[in-house]
């Protein structure tokens, strides 16, 4: 009974599949409908070929049959040549404009399916990039693709029209001899029955490949991103290990597996077509002794014995990619179905232009809404123009915090309110566009420097940016490059120090001139001298917006109009600098006094 269950449950997963591609199909339907009529042609064409051939082949045995027609006559078997020959033309024509259609649609499908798979992965939320390897998903999305283009061409445009070959062979060879046309037919059933009897347990196998497949893309993803870490631990031949198993025994394993019993399949077909054809020889020389058939006759069943087991030899040799493809294209639908980011609510609020009051009435958060809260009974009122410093340990809550402001989660309980208006009801890329965030991991785009400092400010001059990466003191780098502001930085900003993209990311906030704005230690990869420089940019850049810095080194907070400390989700004091450092027991001074310790021991 549970195998029943497990085996429907596979099959409608396999329906899902081609009900989906089907859908994709209809965005081309003009296409597909003209491919459908070459299709109908060709399959008519292809399909009287055996009969011309076998009635050619008597007329031979009989040269002196004499074919009248107005206003020619003719030998018969130069009628049947030239009426073969014309067949043939027009099959050849119809099948090379026929392919060459479904080639550019199958590129035109998968090319689209990339670009909506890619831009969806853009609008689905933060959340879920959080929880997912980028590299499995992307992977996904390219399998899904490949498998979309393969089987639009292969099976629906290309095979299904050659099934129509299928129908006209068994009525030709029904209208020729009965008993062959039943033998025929016969071998047919049972060739279908070893098909579906081989390919139906296959679903679940191919499934758990693809799953393979999809971990060890993501693992080795994980790896490459992560570069200089692995080999900052010397770990490079622990991630290969990893990257070997994932492949060459996990999921390369199962894919044998898979192949054993395709294998097996070939060659339980080839002998039943081998067993069909002998029966039709063996039945066919018996009618000609008995003169019940001719040798043309014979020479025609044995080549409407290929055109009908031809579209399934062609189908049981590519039933692995479809099957397979079915199963790519519905998990890389469960990722084109994960609903987007809901940027516009109903009644969404966009304001000609926002204050920064920000207020967190009672904020609870969780990220996976059952466990322990992050962020735990949260009270802060924010005024426009404040500085408001977040400080505790790692893990306490304070990223979090950002990230309810800039709309990325909501609150579980509670109300996160920007000017007065709860964040849930705002437009979110109106929000957005309103803040600016100078992290302490700061990634660039693998493109021009002054492309990077207006990511986000497209339309900005380009003396906007000088001005913007002057004010954050990035001209003096920038114009020791070769190609200066045009140098592209690498994956990530790899081609630039540490201290040179937080610089970067820094000029990118000056130049969008935010209401809000968050500093998550925009300084603590710059040495002393360069901290004190761009300690003066930030102060100016500060000036008249609400700002949130995150902080570990407190000497960064000490002109803060308030600190709010945390710890263990909650918050355990908040004030002045001056003000947290009067009480005894407090969590600030005790961070505070254990940080100068540190600095008076290195010093």
């Amino acid at each position: 009974m549970e195998k029943n269950k497990k085996q429907i449950k596979n099959n409608k997963k396999f329906y899902a599949g081609f009900i989906i591609i089907l859908r994709y199909l209809a965005e081309y339907k003009n296409d597909v409908v003209l491919l459908s009529v070459l299709g109908i042609i060709s399959a008519l064409a292809n399909g009287a070929v055996p009969y011309l051939v076998g009635r050619l082949f008597d007329a031979i045995l009989d040269p002196g049959k004499i074919f009248v027609g107005m206003p020619l006559e003719m030998p018969l078997w130069i009628f049947f040549v030239f009426v073969w020959g014309v067949a043939q033309l027009v099959a050849n024509i119809v099948d090379w404009r026929s392919n060459l259609k479904s080639v550019m649609l199958g590129e035109d499908i998968f090319t689209s399916y990339m670009a909506k798979g890619f831009s969806h992965l853009i609008d689905l939320p933060l959340s879920f990039h959080k929880t997912n390897k980028m590299g499995e998903i992307g992977d996904r999305i390219n399998k899904a693709a490949n498998s979309l283009e393969t089987i639009s061409n292969n099976v629906v445009i290309y095979l299904a029209p050659q099934f129509l070959s299928i129908f006209v062979a068994l009525a030709i060879a029904f209208f020729i001899n009965l008993t062959l046309a039943l033998v025929m037919l016969a071998g047919l059933i049972i060739y279908i029955i070893i098909l579906l009897y081989v390919v139906r347990p296959l679903a679940k196998l191919q499934r758990k490949g693809h799953r393979a497949y999809g971990n060890a893309y993501g693992d080795a993803y994980d790896a490459i991103f992560n570069t200089q870490t692995v080999k900052q631990a010397v770990s490079e031949k622990y991630e290969q290990r990893k990257i070997y198993n994932n492949f060459k025994i996990k999921a390369m394993g199962i894919w044998i597996k898979i192949f054993y019993i395709w294998q097996g399949l070939s060659f339980y077909q080839r002998l039943v077509i081998m067993l069909t054809q002998l029966a039709i020889f063996s039945l066919s020389i018996i009618f000609i002794q008995e003169g019940k058939m001719t040798i043309g006759e014979l020479v025609m069943f044995n080549g409407y014995a290929m055109v009908l087991f031809g579209p399934f030899v062609v189908l049981g040799r590519n039933w692995q990619t479809i099957q397979n493809g079915m199963v790519a294209v519905e998990r890389g639908e469960k990722i084109l179905s994960t609903a987007i980011e809901n940027y516009e609510p109903e009644n969404a609020v966009i304001l000609s232009d926002i204050k920064g009051e920000i207020e967190f009435k009672d904020v609870c958060f969780s990220y996976d809404k059952k466990g322990k809260y992050v962020l735990n009974n949260i009270n802060i009122k924010v005024k426009p123009g404040e500085v408001i410093a977040l400080v505790g340990e790692s893990g306490v809550g304070k990223s979090t915090l950002i990230d309810l402001i800039s709309g990325y989660y909501f609150a579980d309980k509670g109300k996160v309110l920007v000017d007065g208006h709860n964040v849930k009801q705002f437009n979110l890329k109106f929000l957005r566009s309103k803040i600016s965030v100078v992290p302490q991991e700061v990634v660039l785009f693998n493109d021009a420097i002054k492309t990077n400092i207006k990511y986000g400010s497209f339309g900005a001059s380009f003396k906007d940016v000088k001005q913007a990466a002057e004010d954050a003191h990035c001209t003096n780098f920038i114009e020791k490059f070769p190609k200066k502001w045009e140098q592209v930085v690498g994956e990530r900003g790899v081609k630039l120090s540490v201290g040179q993209k937080q610089r970067i990311a820094i000029a990118r906030a000056i130049l969008r001139n935010p209401k809000i704005l968050i500093l998550d230690e925009p300084t603590s990869a710059l040495d002393a001298k360069s901290e004190k420089i761009i300690q003066g940019s930030l102060e100016r850049l500060m000036k008249g917006k609400t700002t949130f810095i995150i902080a570990h080194r407190l000497s960064t907070v000490r002109k803060a109009d308030k600190i709010i400390v945390f710890e263990n989700g909650k918050i355990a004091e908040s004030g002045k600098h001056e003000e947290l450092l009067k009480k005894k027991n407090g969590v600030y001074r005790k961070l505070y006094e254990f940080q100068v310790g540190l600095h008076s021991l290195h010093s």
